[in-house]
């Protein structure tokens, strides 16, 4: 796996991870500040932008971590599938949820929502793990396949 195929599918990956389940968060006005700009769709870039900016560098830089040496044992093994890149996905992010302290999590998990394990948005975050493994695997076999006609 080459380095020009690893990294922007790795980036894309560790972005999905935040922004996805920050844009439902926004558009359902889970969070206060997202709340503030205001919810529907005409506000959901800026909101999704707010709540994503909440997060805690110590939280974005965990699960970008996690999904850096996942993905880089799944490059070793030779087994990156749509299946095992999502695992790693969901690895991050729930490793992320149970590890980092309360300190550290500002506007992710129990500081946005008091719990840890939140009903509301321990799933969406878990949704933002799976689609970050996806993106991975989708952007490694497209890379691959352009690599491959060259």
């Amino acid at each position: 796996m080459s380095l020009r195929c690893f990294l922007p599918a790795w980036v894309t990956a560790w972005a999905t991870a935040i922004f996805l389940p920050s844009a439902i968060i926004a558009y359902r006005g889970l969070s206060a500040s997202a709340a503030a700009i205001g919810t529907g769709l005409h506000r959901l870039p800026a909101s999704t932008w707010q709540v994503a900016d909440d997060v805690g560098p110590a939280v974005k830089l965990m699960i970008g971590g996690i999904l850096l040496l996942g993905f880089l044992g799944l490059g070793r093994m030779r087994r990156i599938g749509p299946g095992t890149a999502v695992l790693v996905g969901l690895v991050a992010v729930g490793a992320t949820l149970a590890l980092i302290p309360p300190s550290l999590s500002r506007g992710f998990a129990q500081a946005l929502t008091g719990t840890r394990f939140d009903g509301a948005t321990t799933p969406l975050y878990l949704l933002g793990g799976a689609g970050a493994g996806l993106v991975f695997s989708i952007g490694i076999a497209r890379c691959q396949r352009t690599a491959a006609r060259r």
